[in-house]
Formats: structure tokens, sequence, C-alpha cells
């Protein structure tokens, strides 16, 4: 039997094949807390306390504290709930993990009911009697063939389609009492860390929290209608055209059904691009100023730029404004945050809207990302009388930029990629890794920041839409689904080769390493089925279509 040397806070320690995390840290542990190490750093991925060392290495401990515990938590959590459903309902009783919903899981029952929150408070209460358990999560490593037979008995033939199409000969599953699942990532060592949770119902659903990072005091929110009709709309779109989970988009990549679901998903697009255009024109007093706000990579600008074409279509002109054209310039900087406000030339910026609205005439700013400075076009613009100007930016829905137009003149929209598609009932995507993928795409080719930069700052780029955008997102009079059906394989073959790129040294291999491992059981998609007018280009190039207005 081989001997690994495992480095650890300095020392090197010697064990034979199959050690874990756990028994390192039942060695080093001494008088420090069970919660300051729950997942371990091994030569930069994150393991849970399970998995066995592969080979040798150095780990690191990160608490349940830190912000890279909190996928290992929400996933140990969703497990704990699975758990609860099946000893109050039965065995054959299960869940549906959707999607996300401001700092919230939105879940429905799989049989269809819709349930009372007295329904809720029981099985919340035998989720509690689970944690005071203390109950074990065991990783299981079960060949390929095996689990698909497994699935299929159980009658999950959903999981042994997307089991069946992965490039592997042995599965990594994890039990919990006579719960056996798998999940898309590390877990915590067992259900004792999962202390704090809530659940509210939600028609048709219900809603699961945990506590997000540094968060001390666990609360739902204010609820969000608006956000919430945009999810099931999605949700029913997708059921209606038989994708809603990625077995079934493999499949149909792998049959050539993909291009109907591209061609659906684009005209989805555009028929709410059309819409919007109309209740634009036909708002009375004339708005005279459309603000579209979104967090990062959400695909504002090329949004922007087809909504102008639909309300040219009305008869109307507008002049666009994008607030990344108002940054400050680099050297003005000193160290300032890029996502906050300040980092805006907030002056020229109203300026700029004031004068337009009053009949002047404009030079325009334009900013470029690679020298890291302002530009004036040579060219001035102006309005046509009671002709709207359309603003998009991060920061375009924050009143402290448009405080000086009425509001009955005002239309505020919020864009965002809210990914509808889930992985199987227990695993989900991740809204926010959507964005990553399409920000670590756009970056390298138009932005000048290689996948490693895009990555290492991702972290403080979330903290501040937390901060400056998610804030004001209630203001929007509309929501707009920005996500597409198809991306994530599009994006998997252009991003795959960028993560790959990042060294084991680096500050971000375990990001990568992460983000490799997500994409891993997705199709790939060539960038060529991106129509030329699609949200997506804006990521993924406007290469070989020639010049146009969307890629001007």
């Amino acid at each position: 039997m081989a001997i690994m040397n495992i480095t650890c806070e300095g020392k090197e320690y010697h064990f034979f094949d199959g050690a874990t995390p756990q028994n390192l840290w039942n060695i080093v542990r001494g008088a420090r807390k069970r919660t300051d190490a729950v997942v371990a750093d091994f030569n930069g991925d994150i393991i849970d306390f399970q998995t066995p060392f592969p080979s040798d290495g150095a780990v690191k401990w990160i608490s349940l504290e830190s912000p890279k515990a909190h996928q290992a938590y929400l996933r140990s959590a969703i497990m704990l709930l699975v758990c609860a459903v099946k000893e109050v309902y039965g065995a054959k009783a299960d869940v549906k993990i959707k999607h996300s919903l401001g700092k919230s899981i939105y879940c429905e029952f799989k049989d269809g009911h819709t349930p009372l929150q007295k329904e809720l408070d029981i099985l919340s209460e035998r989720m509690r009697d689970i944690v005071k358990e203390g109950r074990d999560i065991t990783k299981i490593i079960v060949g390929k063939s095996r689990a698909i037979a497994f699935l299929r008995m159980k009658g999950l033939q959903e999981d042994a389609e997307l089991l069946s199409q992965l490039d592997i000969d042995h599965l990594d599953v994890d039990q919990c009492g006579k719960v056996i699942d798998y999940f898309f990532g590390p877990m915590l060592p067992d259900m004792s860390f999962v202390r704090q949770f809530i659940l509210r119902s939600y028609a048709p659903g219900f809603l699961l929290r945990i506590p997000q990072p540094g968060e001390e005091e666990l609360k739902f929110g204010e609820e969000d209608p608006l956000f919430a009709r945009v999810f099931l709309e999605s949700q029913n779109w997708s059921e209606l055209i038989g994708c809603h989970n990625l077995a079934e988009l493999n499949h149909a990549i792998d049959t050539g059904k993909i291009y109907d679901f591209i061609a659906i998903a684009e005209a989805l697009h555009e028929k709410r691009l059309a819409e919007l255009a109309d209740t634009i024109c036909e708002q009375k007093p004339n708005i005279r100023l459309v603000c579209i706000a979104g967090p990062s990579s959400s695909g504002k600008t090329t949004f922007m730029k087809r909504l102008i074409v639909h309300l040219r279509v009305n008869g109307v002109k507008p002049v666009m404004l994008s607030l990344d054209d108002y940054f400050r310039n680099r050297d003005e900087m000193n160290k300032e945050d890029w996502e906050s406000p300040k980092a805006l030339d907030i002056s020229l910026f109203e300026n700029t809207v004031s004068a337009l609205l009053e009949g002047g005439e404009v030079h325009l700013p334009h900013f470029n990302f690679i020298t890291g400075k302002k530009e004036m076009s040579e060219e001035t613009v102006s309005l046509g009388k009671g002709q709207p100007i359309l603003v998009e930016g991060l920061h375009a829905l924050n009143p402290a930029l448009t405080y000086f137009v009425p509001g009955y003149q005002c239309m505020r929209v919020y864009v965002s990629a809210l990914t509808q598609l889930t992985i199987n009932d227990h695993n989900r995507i991740s809204t926010s890794d959507t964005r990553l993928l399409r920000r670590l795409v756009r970056d390298v080719q138009f932005r000048g920041n290689g996948a490693e930069h895009t990555l290492e700052v991702w972290d403080s780029v979330r903290q501040g839409e937390g901060k400056n955008i998610f804030h004001y997102q209630n203001r929007a009079d509309v929501v707009f689904n920005s996500a597409l059906l198809y991306e994530i394989p599009v994006l998997k073959k252009m991003a795959e080769p960028l993560l790959h790129d990042i060294r084991t040294e680096s500050g971000a291999y375990a990001e990568a390493q992460r983000l490799l491992e997500f994409l891993r059981p997705f199709r790939e998609l060539d960038a060529s089925v991106v129509p030329d007018n699609s949200l997506l280009r804006e990521f993924v190039g406007y290469k070989g279509l020639g010049k146009s207005f969307l890629n001007h």
C-alpha cells in the first residue's frame, strides 16, 4: 500500500491510501473549534472531509464562516431538506430545487402540491432533529454502470440519462441516513454544521433560506413578486419546449434539436423586447429617460441596442448612453472600487443628460478599457422633440444619478441572467456562475483582462453588486431575463482553454477548477450557432459578422 505525504501548516504527515481530510484534522485540530475546518483546500482544489486525498499535496483549512464554504453549506442544507421530506412524507416523496429568489432558494414538491406554512414548520422541525443528531454525510464510490442501474431502479430516469452522458468510470455519491444522492461539489462533514435555515411558504412552492457569508441574523427579506413572475414564466416556457434540465439539453445537442431551441429562445427575447418598446412608446406623458441596470455581464449593452431597434420600428429615435463610458480615468481612481458609483464622472453624466433633454448638442465620451481613459467623440448628438434617452449601466437605477428627471418621465428596467435550467432535481445552476462565464469570455476579448484577473476580482464584484446594485433592483418597473437556454455549452467551448491555463500556484486556481468541474457534464456548442443579434454576441464576439448596429 502506497504512502502519501501531506503538508499542513508547515508540517509533513504520512498516510496510507484512502486517508481523508477528516483523518488529518483529527490529528492537527488541537483546541480549535469544529467549525474552524469544514472543507479543505487541497493543492488549490476545494474538497470535503469525506473525499480521500488523491495524491501527495498541501492542505489549507476552510472554516464554516468562510465564503468558500458557502456552497458546501447550501448543498448540505438541500440534502438535509431531502432527508426530512422523505422521513415526513415517505420514501417516494421528493422536492425540486428550482432557482434563487433574492437570498433564498425557491423549491417545489415533486408531487405538485402547495405547502402551507404549518406543513413547512413540521418539516423544519424534522430538519432540526437531524441537525441535533449530527447525522453523518458519507462518501461512496460507485461504478458508473452500477450507479445508472440504481437510478433507473429508483425511477430517476433523467438522472440516469445525465450520468450515461458523462465521460467517467465511477461516481462519488453522498449518503445521509437512507438517502443516497449526488451533489456537484463538496459537502459539510455532517449535518450538525447546518445550524441555521428557514422554510417559508411561497406558492406554488416554498423558499429555503440559509445564511449568506458574513450574515449574522437570518431572516426573509421583502417579497419580490416581479422577479418571481419572471422566474415562473421562464419555468413554464422551459417545460413547454421540453428542456428544463441538463440531460434534456445535452440530448437536444446530440440530436440536432438544439437549433429549434435556439430559435425559440431568441424569439422569446425578441417578443419581450417588442412588448417593452410598445409600452415605452404608449406612455403618456412621454417617457424621456429609460434606465437599464443590472449586475455585471447581464447583457445590458446589447439589450439596450436591440431595444433601440424596436423603438425605431415605432418611430422613436433615442440617444443611447452607457455608464461604462463615464468612468473616471484609471490614473484618477487611486485604487477605488470600480463597481462603486464613485468610479463614475457623475458631473459629466448629469451635464450630458440635462443638455440632451433641453435640446442641446453634446459630444459623447467613450471609455477605452485598454488605455484606461475617456475619449470624446468628434461628432455631436442631439434629441428630437419628445424623444427619450436610454441609459445602461450597473448604477442606472440609483436615484443619485437621475434625481433631476421627474419619476413619471422615467422607465426603469432591470436586466439579469436568471438561469432557469437545472442540472437535476437537487442541483441548480447558479445565476452568478452564468454571469461569471460570460464575463470571463468577454473580458479576454474586449477588456484586456485575462481569465485569472476576472476570477480574482469576482468576489469583490459580487460584493459591490450587493452594495450598489441589488439594493435598487426593487425600483424596477420591468425585469428582463437575459438568460439563454443554450449559452453555457457555447461559453464552455471558449472558457475551458482559458481556465486550463490558470496555474496551480495562482490564487484563482481553486475557482478555475470549480468552474471546470461545473462545465464537465455540459456538451459543447460552437459560437457560430449564436444568431447575429443575440444578447450572447456581447460576450462571444462578433467575428465574421461584419459591421452592424449591434457591434458598433
